[in-house]
């Protein structure tokens, strides 16, 4: 199964893109009566490979031109996305409503470049969101600040890590708490970008995501614990009346299926490895919600996770809750609460429809 899922997969993704890339031009030159239907499909088509391939070439580069054209090919990809719903949305309407060849096509355009610019626009945004979250065993109220998926890189850099840093300091944390995919690009790895995480006025603690694994993770690693970050790896530390457990990103066990695999480590082998003291609770930062059987049985008071990003965007946005068990928010699994965060930045497209860009306020109190 995890075979099939592997191969499948990518590949219903890709035919349906290709279905899409035919469908739109050929839609639109019927619509609109061109004369050359036939190299408008040729161009279009080459265009949404291109977008695609943009999209996956330029992710982790360190060059400021090609990032910039990552971010335009994300952008285009998600309007031709929106455009080909929009048509079909449209499609059977003219059966329906007096609506001319011409107005539906115009219509499908107009649709698809609004919901793109919407979705860029919100993808600038920060919220602070706040939760309560009964923890066993602990003795005293903490106040945590959850941070989860920056991804600094293309997408954003200095500017918005300060934000993330001011933003936390005005809540008055007790501890930080990074859930990995800090960042997502070689451009993000220097001293001057990273350094804002120097000034927050709590301690900070660290867990890799899978985009780490996908850059220089030995430099990023290196110039994030340049700036006061403790780096959490398949190790515990004890604070604050609490141990804090940090787990590399990895794969939950042998068996599962993971679109970002990552080596061949797993929780089920590494977690028991990790010695701990029951009297005191455990909180458990994991970059991705996975492996909630071995984490719970383990005796694991909260855990913290990311990677989901809620979905992003529209339509990811509906299909997130089928992927992930946990896609966003506080769960219960087995007595053990799960904090899931749709996380602080975007990755692919810069763009957020559906979902928001947030860092959450985690206000621990004894159960």
């Amino acid at each position: 199964m995890k075979l099939v899922l592997s191969l499948g997969l990518p590949l219903a993704v890709l035919l349906a893109l290709l279905a899409s890339a035919w469908y739109v031009p050929t839609r639109l030159a019927t619509l609109l009566g061109a004369d050359r239907p036939r190299l408008i499909r040729v161009v279009w088509i080459l265009l949404v490979v291109a977008s695609l391939g943009g999209l996956m070439a330029f992710a982790t580069v360190s060059s400021f031109f090609l990032g910039i054209l990552y971010v335009v090919a994300g952008l285009f990809f998600m309007g031709h996305l929106y455009l080909c719903l929009a048509l079909l949305v449209l499609h059977p309407v003219h059966r329906l409503l007096p609506l001319s060849d011409p107005v539906q096509a115009w219509g499908a355009v107009a649709m698809a470049v609004g919901f793109t610019a919407l979705g860029a626009w919100f993808a600038g945004n920060l919220t602070v969101e706040s939760k309560e979250i009964a923890v066993a065993r602990l003795d005293r109220e903490l106040t945590v600040m959850h941070v989860s998926d920056v991804h600094l890189g293309h997408h954003r850099g200095r500017a918005f890590l300060e934000r993330v840093v001011a933003e936390t300091n005005r809540q008055q944390p007790d501890l930080v708490l990074i859930t990995g995919d800090l960042v997502d690009s070689n451009i993000a790895l220097s001293s001057h970008t990273l350094e804002p995480l120097s000034a927050f006025n709590a301690p900070v603690y660290f867990v890799t995501g899978n985009h780490e694994t996908y850059i220089d993770m030995d430099r990023a690693l290196a110039l994030i614990a340049g700036q006061g970050v403790r780096i959490l790896r398949n190790e515990r530390v004890d604070t604050h009346g609490i141990q804090i457990i940090g787990l590399d990103y990895m794969n939950a066990d042998d068996n599962t299926f993971d679109m970002h695999p990552v080596g061949d480590r797993t929780i089920q082998k590494e977690l028991p490895k990790i010695p701990a003291a029951a009297d005191r609770p455990i909180i458990l930062m994991h970059h991705s919600p996975v492996g909630l059987e071995y984490i719970a049985e383990y005796g694991t008071a909260l855990m913290l996770a990311g990677h989901t990003h809620a979905g992003q965007v529209f339509p990811g946005t509906v299909l997130a809750p089928l992927i992930f068990r946990l896609n966003q928010g506080l769960y219960n699994f087995d007595g053990m609460p799960v904090f899931v965060s749709q996380g602080a930045g975007t990755y692919g497209p810069r763009m957020r429809l559906g979902s928001g860009n947030a860092i959450h306020v985690l206000r621990l109190v004894p159960r």
